[in-house]
């Protein structure tokens, strides 16, 4: 053994090993990448060379104990965990909403009734097997992330043939069933963020537009597209944001001077206008531009800026029309005033703004600061029939449920048995009817193990 320790290695048979090593890296970054990006081209190899670059971080998420999945405001709440209620909404209904469950390591997706606070249905999708067969063609979509371990449900929105329409970040639109069997996938398009119905059993969501017709930007600039999807899956109409803006003479919302940034707008919602008002007709669609701290009121029939005001809302995510002249808006109030993540000013707001006075009130202020809401990403409301509001912390891991006057009356926090909270995804209110029927539904299948 010591004669090979310290055996002389000629020059040229070191340097071809170095060569040898440098080609080694080159090719394995390279199986990386082809399957990162989504071409898939070396099968099984590409997943080996995926599994090991991976395990730094794997050894990392160990030695620190971090989960990704974890929330980043896991102190707090005096270990409270679960449902809890004090009284429940008077608009009785459901809520639609997912977490992550640390034990079985994937997200769950049930149906809370809102009179007595029981989950009456569940779904337990393999996200991964679905998205194992669907395109893996972007290069914006993550595909380490599209596995049962790391699927972050978003705004599920539940259907009148009892079919439930998912996604996760950056991946295609699924449904599934009341056994959470797939129905269909709308895999020619990453769709992110909100699900917002169209008033006709379709649904407008916010994707990225691959390839961009936008010139002289990088490969991964993410070109926020408004995407219009019909009940079967079926994409009806897709607009380019990015285009949207250029052509009105905005181009300095998109391209800065300074840093480039490959997601300058950072579109998170798009709320469909239902019926025609004094300040917006049906068929309008108000955005909210999180990068741009900027909310627009856009009208496709035309191409037409009705409206865009940017502040005093600061990342703001969730707009809701709430009258023929008000709408809400979440202002997570974060902002970035050095090169870290970023902060939140105080405590996140829910915002509304009157049109036909042009006043912003801050009806929420004080129990949003009481219940120390800081969602320096994500956050959504929703108002309920009865005048109590669902108030989404999802930096938290927490849902609250407020009377009118700002009461608590309930909350979900998602702590596992380990102790820590975890990610819990955007939920949906669903009315009395609609619930019901859908119950209905379900009640007459037949469900086998899986």
């Amino acid at each position: 053994m010591q004669k090979l320790l310290f055996a002389r290695i000629e020059v040229w048979a070191l340097l071809l090993l170095i060569l040898l090593g440098i080609l080694g890296l080159v090719g394995f970054g390279g199986l990386v990448i082809d399957h990162t990006t989504g071409r898939h081209r070396f099968g099984a190899l590409g997943n080996a060379a995926v599994a090991v670059a991976k395990v730094p971080l794997t050894l990392e998420e160990v030695v620190s104990g971090k989960d990704p999945m974890m929330v980043f405001h896991n102190t707090g709440f005096d270990g409270q965990t679960g449902w809890s209620w004090t009284s429940h909404p008077q608009a009785g209904g459901y809520w639609v909403s997912s977490w992550f469950d640390a034990t079985r390591r994937r997200s769950e997706i049930a149906m809370v009734r809102l009179s007595d606070g029981e989950v009456v249905h569940r779904w337990l999708p393999d996200y991964g097997a679905m998205l194992d067969t669907a395109a893996h063609t972007s290069r914006i979509a993550q595909f380490v992330n599209w596995t049962n371990g790391k699927y972050k449900v978003y705004h599920p929105s539940l259907q009148a043939d009892g079919s439930l329409v998912i996604k996760a970040e950056y991946t295609p639109l699924l449904a599934i069933d009341g056994c959470a069997n797939p129905v269909w996938t709308q895999d020619s398009l990453m769709f992110h963020h909100s699900t917002e119905p169209d008033g006709n059993s379709g649904w407008w969501s916010p994707t990225v537009i691959e390839p961009t017709a936008v010139t002289g930007v990088s490969p991964r600039f993410e070109d926020d597209g408004l995407t219009h999807v019909a009940a079967d899956g079926t994409v009806l109409e897709t607009i380019s944001l990015t285009e949207v803006l250029l052509r009105h003479g905005l181009q300095h919302l998109v391209f800065q001077v300074g840093d480039y940034d490959d997601d300058p707008l950072h579109l998170n919602d798009i709320q469909p206008v239902l019926t025609d008002g004094p300040y917006w007709k049906a068929g309008d669609l108000f955005l909210s531009l999180r990068h741009r701290s900027m909310v627009m009121l856009y009208r496709p029939s035309t191409d037409e800026i009705v409206w865009m005001q940017q502040g005093p809302w600061m990342g703001q995510h969730d707009v809701d029309i709430l009258n023929d002249h008000t709408i809400a808006i979440f202002n997570n109030r974060g902002q970035s005033r050095t090169n870290g993540s970023g902060t939140v000013d105080g405590t996140s707001e829910v915002l509304i703004y009157d049109f036909a006075t042009g006043t912003i009130t801050n009806p929420l202020q004080a129990p949003m600061a009481r219940e120390k809401v800081e969602a320096l990403y994500e956050g959504l409301y929703t108002y309920l029939p009865g005048g109590e509001v669902v108030i989404e912390d999802h930096n938290s891991g927490r849902i609250l449920f407020l009377a009118a006057n700002g009461d608590k009356i309930g909350q979900f926090i998602n702590r596992n048995p380990d102790g820590k909270v975890y990610e819990i995804g955007w939920g949906v209110y669903v009315d009395q009817a609609a619930g019901d029927a859908a119950l209905a539904l379900w009640a007459a299948q037949t469900c086998t193990a899986g």
